[in-house]
């Protein structure tokens, strides 16, 4: 190896190791319940950015989602930044009842960002957004449009 290869190899190889450490203590500070949910919906991302609050936590991924977390590491919103959700992650997460009104519409995979709190779910489409209300099954449109679950 020559004196000029070893001159831009060795400044390389420095700066690789010292990105991996950095991205490795990012992903460190991020609590396990919520890496073990990325591991399993988004697997092979790492931690691009991590923020916490004393109520919730916000983790965005490599591959471009955003996940936010509340106080007990349950998801309170996922949004994929124009990316389908994975379709493993809609089916798990939802309600079962909404998620079968999903796949009645074949729309299962089509959900690009979901929200809920005690009360709703709400999902961004490709083309339209919808709530479902868990108290009573509900799901209603933009427009105004209900339907049952």
């Amino acid at each position: 190896m020559t004196r000029l290869e070893k001159s831009v190899l060795i400044p390389m190889l420095i700066g690789i190791i010292f990105l991996g450490a950095c991205s490795n203590s990012l992903w460190d500070e991020v609590p396990s319940p919520i890496t073990s949910f990325i591991e399993q919906y988004f697997p092979g991302s790492g931690v691009k950015e991590y923020t916490s609050t004393d109520t919730s936590y916000k983790v965005k991924i490599n591959n471009g989602a955003t996940l936010v977390f509340n106080s007990d590491y349950e998801w309170t919103m996922v949004d994929g930044n124009g990316v389908r959700l994975p379709e493993v992650l809609v089916y798990n997460q939802l309600p079962p009842a909404l998620f079968s009104y999903l796949q009645g519409i074949e729309q299962q995979s089509a959900v690009y960002s979901m929200s809920r709190d005690a009360s709703y779910y709400k999902l961004t489409m490709e083309d339209t957004v919808i709530s479902y209300e868990i108290s009573t099954g509900k799901i209603t449109y933009p427009d105004g449009k209900t339907v049952d679950a």
